[in-house]
């Protein structure tokens, strides 16, 4: 493999303000596809729909596209304009969250939400090679950790911006035009605005010159490349099991512990979003870049399994915290909890996307990131808010145990979690050791 230039000052400078804007860009996808979690209650009671249905809304809808698209687009992100690609996804999205405020009843919300998804396929792939490619492979995890610690200031900024308008609207808003319109609604369309002018920003931005490798393919046709990545199925396989497992995990708790707090402890969906995004704001990106920094330090130590092994201890916070968040009866025991689920569901994304591009060749990066982002997506974004509801409605026949549902989660996922993560370590110590000689 060709030995990758070191980048000057100037160029970390540039390089670390493209890594912001795609920060940017990410904490907003977060905000229009989060901002469904604290709008359970009025959503549910104006559409009269069960759990059940906002699973779906907050999972299969979203899921379908977003994981399908993930694998074309992150095949046009290995040959084409990224920086366009990513402007072009960011309108879209946004648009499609403001839509989801004028939809006339579940059907339409369904498809509004199928929308958002569209758009937001575009980001990851895109974003994970452009980065790879502007990184030297000693602060590559830093960067992408950088991006993906959006995810969670996005879904702190929906708790909290979501809780901010819902106590300042309440029920019912006169709206130009509009007229009489739920409070719900509102919060939709003022939430896509932003992206626009985020879109048109990305457009500023230049393609940079992508990383060549001598031992890397060029881009291959759809089946070669699967072929590809199936030769590899002994590092790529477990990475993929353990990651969505956690993903089923994160997106299951990230769905319903509003709810926990509003059915169960009796907080307004606003002093949820409040509390719970305030938390998020400073744990979830402490989460992302303190395991970032931690593969970072392992892998400059010769450390080569050191992503699945920091995995572990994600894993491990999850299933110490997330029971006690979900079952306590005390709010005091559950909010110290919750910091520290937050912090859990933010560990492992500065590890899966960064682990992946530390082992793939240039040119396959926005393929294999694609690949694993359609299977970790549209399993782990369907099941996880699935899980717990058909727990609440079905398991317990009562809208009160959401609790009770959210607390079995850890145990269906966290095991097939570890156990691929303890068959990762050899082959991708394996695979970390090839690509850095």
């Amino acid at each position: 493999m060709t030995e990758r230039k070191i980048p000057t000052a100037q160029g970390q400078g540039t390089a670390w303000r493209l890594a912001f804007l795609l920060f940017l860009a990410n904490s907003l996808s977060f905000v229009d596809r989060q901002i469904l979690t604290l709008l359970v209650g009025p959503i549910r009671a104006d559409l009269e729909i069960s759990d059940t249905q906002i699973s779906l809304l907050q999972g299969v809808a979203f899921a379908s596209f977003y994981a399908l698209l993930g694998l074309p687009l992150g095949r046009l992100a290995d040959r084409a304009d990224r920086p366009r690609l990513i402007a072009a996804g960011i309108g879209i999205w946004s648009v499609m969250t403001a839509v989801s405020g004028l939809a006339r009843d579940y059907a339409h919300l369904f498809l509004a939400r199928m929308g958002v998804a569209v758009g937001e396929a575009a980001l990851s792939p895109a974003a994970v090679s452009l980065l790879s490619d502007r990184f030297s492979r000693d602060r590559v995890a830093r960067a992408i950790g950088l991006f993906q610690s959006g995810i969670f200031v996005g879904s702190a900024l929906a708790l909290l911006a979501g809780g901010w308008l819902l106590a300042r609207l309440g029920d019912m808003v006169h709206l130009p035009v509009l007229g009489a319109i739920a409070g719900w609604r509102v919060v939709f369309l003022v939430i896509g605005l932003p992206g626009l002018i985020l879109s048109l920003a990305m457009l500023l931005i230049g393609e940079p010159r992508r990383q060549a490798a001598a031992a890397a393919p060029a881009q291959l046709p759809l089946r070669q490349g699967l072929a590809w990545l199936w030769a590899r199925r002994t590092v790529y396989g477990p990475h993929f099991v353990a990651f969505t497992a956690i993903t089923v995990l994160a997106y299951g708790t990230l769905a319903w512990a509003p709810t926990v707090l509003v059915r169960v402890h009796g907080l307004t969906s606003a002093d949820a979003g409040m509390r719970l995004g305030a938390m998020m704001l400073v744990m979830g990106p402490l989460g992302v870049f303190g395991s970032g920094w931690l593969v970072d330090r392992l892998l400059a130590r010769r450390v080569a399994d050191g992503p699945p092994l920091a995995a572990f201890g994600g894993v491990l916070l999850f299933v110490a915290s997330v029971p006690v968040f979900a079952l306590s009866a005390q709010l005091g025991v559950v909010l110290a909890a919750a910091l520290v689920v937050v912090f859990a569901q933010s560990y492992p994304y500065g590890i899966a996307s960064a682990s992946l591009a530390l082992i793939t060749p240039p040119a396959m990066r926005g393929q294999v990131t694609a690949v694993y982002l359609l299977i970790s997506n549209l399993v782990g974004l369907s099941l996880g808010p699935l899980l717990v509801a058909l727990g609440t409605d079905y398991l317990f026949g009562n809208d009160l145990a959401v609790g009770r549902s959210l607390a079995l989660l850890p145990a269906l996922t966290a095991p097939v979690a570890l156990v691929a993560l303890a068959m990762l370590r050899r082959p991708y110590a394996a695979s970390w050791r090839e690509v850095s000689e």
